[in-house]
């Protein structure tokens, strides 16, 4: 008999929060410290690595990481609101002036954040791709799950 197809988009909660985090933290790095707005594209690629190292063995981690940019959007969008109008706008500051600002700094995000969330897929499927390829118990949490079940126990070596 045949199984019905049934698609599923797997995430863990904890390892998206983490991501998400971390992706505001750096992306408020590049911004502020560094003067580099264009630097959020490698910081996707990074935290695309820290959804990997986050996970497990069988974790859906290019998932976590896409899910954990796309909920840093609305975060972002308010860092680079602050970074456009050059700090945060007072109640005497000019409307045409904010509305310019809310108008670029959302075309930053449309242009930012689709990019980010690719770069972060491909940097999470780059990173596991290489902690598998590297004998799979190396950089993984569970390791004795992951010994068991890819069968590299000690007395097999």
């Amino acid at each position: 008999m045949r199984e019905p197809f049934d698609p599923g988009f797997d995430f863990d909660r904890g390892t998206v929060a983490a991501v998400t985090a971390t992706t505001i933290l750096l992306c408020a790095t590049v911004m502020f410290v560094f003067d580099r707005p264009a630097w959020m594209l490698p910081v996707a690629i990074t935290v695309g690595g820290v959804a990997t190292m986050l996970g497990g063995f069988y974790d859906a981690s290019a998932n976590n990481a896409l899910l954990g940019v796309g909920v840093a959007a609305a975060p972002l969008y308010l860092l680079a609101f602050v970074y456009r109008i050059g700090g945060v706008p007072t109640p005497g500051t000019d409307p045409d002036l904010l509305f310019a600002t809310a108008v670029y700094s959302m075309a930053d995000m449309l242009g930012y954040i689709p990019m980010m969330a690719v770069f972060a897929y491909l940097g999470a499927t780059a990173t596991d791709r290489a902690r598998r390829r590297f004998e799979p118990p190396v950089g993984y949490r569970d390791r004795g799950d992951a010994r068991r079940v890819t069968g590299l126990d000690e007395e097999t070596r």
